[in-house]
């Protein structure tokens, strides 16, 4: 750790930052923890005889979340500014813990899905995060690792999801359907609630996240700021047992308990402004972080500001209109955007069938006997809960490692588009070589050897992982670099509502082919095709270029 990095950390709001840390962690750790059980869920619903539909199913459930978030996104942000970023915040915490024990004690496919479109309409919070970092980081050296935060909690919630939804000691696949059984124990509950355990345990950290946000977090909305928030009063009052010192509060905040003897000096309006647009002397000074790339951290925090978010939402709550003719101009929509805005479009597509049908993959029966080299390919490998999550888990991690570690180095030494090729380029040979691991199973040749196919699999899991962590961020940065200033809060606002609508419709669309192929017996053609998107998402990249933010 260098000088310029302590010093850059000099002042870092690092209280308030983690709480909007540990409030964002759950919404991944609840998205990814089905990815272990979902095929046996599905399985237990009875609701197909045909294991080859349980593809379709699986694309539903994964779809209903993204769509329905996508939906109430917007009326999320606008509701943060008329009530203040900290209800909403709260609010969406408790929806996403009610909608996940509803989809665990799901008892039908119907419930199921109901469940995962309320937690999706219940939980638009990232937009609401994005702002209110943006308010608690008001100084540029901090910005770069507050915006950073969100990404990486993201990866440590793909880790910590499929351990918790694979736990055997949590999920237990074929549960009885009687509902007369007694629950007089533990195990008879978890044979009669095969998956409720792992969301009472998501459930349960959702809650925990609510209660210190409720009690410790600060609404970050200067026109909120001065109203009475009685849960930080009563925080306040346990840090103050605790023998933490606590900052002075607004009058209208706390005017009914005492105040601290050392006051600390708040930020006016004015000041916090000026410390935003840039106008404040020191705020001015950015200090290139070890751990975080100056590029990537510039187009984060440019991106991610309120001043970035679409749509514009004024002071009193309503909608600014932009110019629906300017809008699609091509003083707008560039080739360089179209261009960076469709390779991300892409990558997002490609990434999410990977993620959502590699588990289908994994635990469907194995079918030895129906396979041929190289095309006819029936059934998967026969995993449970708990390897598929051990797999999820470990190639999350190799991501988280290759975001924080390996992409600012490449970013250091390579131009962007150049980290963006080489990533592509992993890719499609990946995806397109998975399923026919099952022929190097024990099962279809006794002579293979029993950790093989695993060993190949957690490889290219691996591989796959990496290349995509470091391809989120480098197309982020393009995008930004590619668009007018004027006009990025559009361009960016147009390319988060393409991203969110590629996680709605792909798994449905990809569901119906995998289940179309897996009855004809052609189950390496949908990992064919997903190779080949990938394949075109990297020979796009070669028509874009380094674009300079200054042109």
């Amino acid at each position: 750790m260098s000088k310029g990095f302590w010093e850059q950390m000099r002042g870092f709001p690092t209280w308030q930052l983690s709480l909007i840390c540990l409030i964002r962690l759950g919404e991944p750790m609840v998205f990814t923890s089905i990815f272990a059980y979902i095929f046996f869920m599905i399985q237990d619903f009875n609701i197909t005889d045909n294991p080859a539909e349980i593809a379709t199913y699986a694309g539903y459930l994964s779809s209903s979340f993204a769509i329905c978030q996508f939906l109430f996104s917007v009326q999320y942000a606008q509701a943060s500014v008329k009530f203040g970023r900290k209800p909403v915040l709260l609010f969406g915490v408790v929806g996403t813990a009610i909608s996940s024990l509803l989809f665990g004690f799901s008892k039908s496919f119907t419930m199921a899905m109901i469940a995962r479109c309320l937690m999706g309409a219940l939980n638009g919070n990232i937009a609401v995060m994005r702002v209110a970092i943006g308010e608690i980081a008001v100084e540029k050296k901090h910005q770069n690792m507050a915006f950073t935060g969100l990404s990486v909690m993201w990866g440590i919630g793909s880790i910590i999801g499929p351990v918790i939804g694979s736990s055997p000691l949590l999920t237990k696949p074929g549960g009885v359907k009687d509902q007369l059984i007694e629950t007089s124990s533990y195990d008879e509950f978890i044979t009669k609630h095969p998956y409720a355990m792992s969301n009472i345990v998501l459930a349960g950290y959702l809650f925990f996240s609510f209660i210190l946000g409720f009690l410790f977090l600060e609404e970050t909305a200067e026109k909120f700021k001065n109203r009475k928030d009685y849960g930080l009063i009563i925080g306040d009052w346990i840090l103050r047992k605790l023998g933490f010192k606590v900052p002075a509060r607004p009058k209208g905040l706390v005017s009914d308990i005492e105040q601290v003897d050392e006051r600390e000096e708040l930020l006016r309006p004015a000041e916090i402004y000026a410390a935003v647009d840039g106008d404040g002397g020191e705020n001015d000074e950015e200090i290139d972080s070890p751990l975080v790339s100056r590029r990537f951290g510039d187009a984060a925090r440019r991106r991610y500001s309120s001043e970035q978010l679409g749509p514009v939402v004024s002071d009193d709550g309503h909608s600014v209109s932009t110019n629906a003719g300017q809008s699609f101009s091509k003083e707008v929509f560039t080739v360089p955007v179209v261009q960076t805005v469709l390779s991300n479009f892409l990558l997002c597509f490609h990434t999410v069938l990977y993620s959502e049908f590699l588990p289908v993959l994994l635990a469907s029966q194995v079918s030895v006997d129906k396979l041929s080299f190289p095309f006819r390919i029936v059934g998967g490998f026969g995993w449970h809960t708990n390897d598929i999550g051990s797999l999820l888990s470990s190639t999350g991690i190799i991501g988280s490692i290759a975001v924080i570690f390996l992409f600012p180095v490449l970013d250091h030494h390579f131009k962007s588009i150049t980290v963006l090729r080489m990533s592509y380029a992993l890719v499609p040979i990946a995806y397109a070589i998975i399923p026919y691991y099952l022929f190097t199973t024990h099962d279809y040749n006794p002579a293979n050897s029993e950790w093989l196919a695993t060993s190949l699999l957690y490889v290219t899991g691996m591989v796959i992982s990496a290349a995509v962590s470091v391809s989120f961020p480098t197309t982020m940065i393009l995008v930004h670099r590619a668009s007018p200033e004027k006009h990025r809060a559009l361009i960016n606002g147009s390319s988060l509502s393409l991203n969110s609508l590629a996680r709605g419709i792909s798994p449905i669309l990809f569901g119906h082919f995998m289940t179309w192929c897996n009855e004809r017996e052609i189950g390496s053609v949908p990992w064919l095709v997903l190779g080949a998107l990938a394949l075109i998402c990297f020979i796009q990249s070669f028509y874009m270029d380094e674009y300079d933010e200054e042109d």
